[in-house]
């Protein structure tokens, strides 16, 4: 796992155990693995027709579902963990390989390690797009020519201080080496679709606004 900032989009290290299945065969009545909770049906498919791997090979899924991602959610909020100890929850991974590269589509969230205006402390690098006043997207290239697709909402817990939402926002990242053909968009999408079921399931107090597009100002 990885720690979600403002440059690496990442939360810290806790390693999940990841249950794996295919998409050969009826892959959504398998043991679940968060793919379908956080995609959508639309996603899979999305992913699955915008796969880069010769001849259509078989394409592995793992994570954790939201009530699992829920647990660990609060969990770690109700230790007040900020002091660099967040961690996310790996909600889906589809995995292939590819001549013996290993290609794949990560979607993970849990508590920000930076507060929801980061911007405005000059604390972030690449590009930040506010959705509205619960949601900002981000996005910035690692040092190996990976996008990371980013996403902040405020999210109040109960039981946390007044200031939780702001200061410690749900973060969620997508990274992608396994699609082709596909825009920011696109990506942008199924991120907020994840981000919704999220914070669905923490049942955020404050009801934040997902769309279920990123809006006009991003290409």
């Amino acid at each position: 796992m990885m720690r979600v900032s403002a440059s690496s989009l990442a939360v810290a290290a806790l390693f999940l155990t990841a249950t794996s299945c295919s998409t050969e065969g009826d892959a959504s009545t398998s043991a679940a693995d968060g793919c379908e909770e956080a995609l959508g049906d639309s996603g899979i498919e999305w992913v699955e027709s915008h796969a880069d791997v010769a001849g259509g090979g078989e394409l592995d899924r793992g994570g954790v579902d939201l009530k699992d991602a829920r647990a660990q959610h609060y969990k770690q909020m109700e230790s007040g963990g900020s002091d660099g100890s967040h961690w996310s929850s790996e909600l889906c991974t589809i995995t292939a390989f590819d001549a013996g590269k290993k290609k794949e589509l990560k979607v993970e969230f849990g508590p920000s390690s930076l507060p929801f205006d980061f911007q405005t402390k000059g604390a972030e690098e690449g590009t930040n797009t506010p959705v509205n006043s619960d949601v900002k997207l981000h996005q910035v290239e690692d040092s190996r020519g990976v996008v990371r697709y980013g996403i902040y909402v405020k999210c109040k817990i109960p039981g946390t201080s007044s200031r939780q939402e702001t200061e410690t926002p749900l973060a969620g990242v997508m990274t992608d080496t396994l699609t082709s053909g596909t825009s920011a968009r696109d990506h942008m999408k199924y991120l907020l679709h994840s981000a919704r079921a999220m914070a669905d399931a923490l049942e955020c107090r404050n009801e934040p606004t997902i769309p279920a597009e990123p809006g006009a100002a991003m290409p």
